[in-house]
């Protein structure tokens, strides 16, 4: 259950909440379950707050700290998260439909099931990130860091990875049909036993 406060201080506004963070940095924020739709939430510091199964969707996060925060099971079709920075975030099943994540920092994020159909995620970091039965069909990864990126399973089929850094990466049982792939390390040492289906 979300916690009222939190959720009232938010919608007063990034700044009255930033402001709050720094007064109460041992606060973990609670927002499970909530419905913020459409809320402009730019730069603003969620760290380590759980927004498990909530819907964001259409919202901007552009340039938030969502480091180690809880996104399971939420809703973030088409949200804007734009350089952000989602090191260890917990992203399992979470719905990224047609989100843009350019430039954000994934590094180290748990999406395994999340369904990122459509998502931009070009000149991400998702190193180490575990993307394990992902749906990425018709992803962006343009220039993403996919350095020791586990994709077991995922499905990649129509997703453009042009310059992506795949050294490491595992695609074992990974779908790749009309997957673009160009990686920039020629003597990547990725896993390509990806099924072809």
């Amino acid at each position: 259950m979300a916690d009222e406060t939190h959720i009232a201080l938010l919608k007063q506004g990034v700044n009255v909440w930033n402001h709050w963070r720094q007064a109460h940095s041992n606060v973990a924020p609670n927002f499970v379950g909530v419905n913020l739709s459409h809320v402009d939430l730019s730069h603003a510091d969620l760290q380590a707050a759980d927004l498990s199964g909530s819907n964001f969707s259409g919202d901007n996060f552009s340039g938030a700290n969502l480091h180690s925060a809880n996104l399971s099971g939420a809703n973030l079709t088409g949200a804007q998260l734009t350089g952000d920075d989602l090191t260890a975030a917990e992203l399992r099943g979470t719905n990224l439909i047609g989100a843009n994540l350019s430039g954000a920092d994934l590094s180290g994020a748990n999406l395994i099931g999340a369904n990122l159909i459509g998502v931009d995620l070009s000149d991400a970091n998702l190193t180490n990130a575990v993307l394990r039965s992902a749906n990425l069909r018709y992803a962006k990864l343009q220039r993403a860091n996919l350095t020791n990126a586990d994709l077991t399973d995922a499905i990649l089929s129509g997703a453009n990875l042009t310059d992506a850094v795949l050294v490491g990466t595992k695609l074992t049982g990974a779908e790749t049909s009309d997957t673009k792939f160009q990686p920039t390390d020629s003597s990547s040492q990725c896993e390509k036993k990806a099924a072809t289906n």
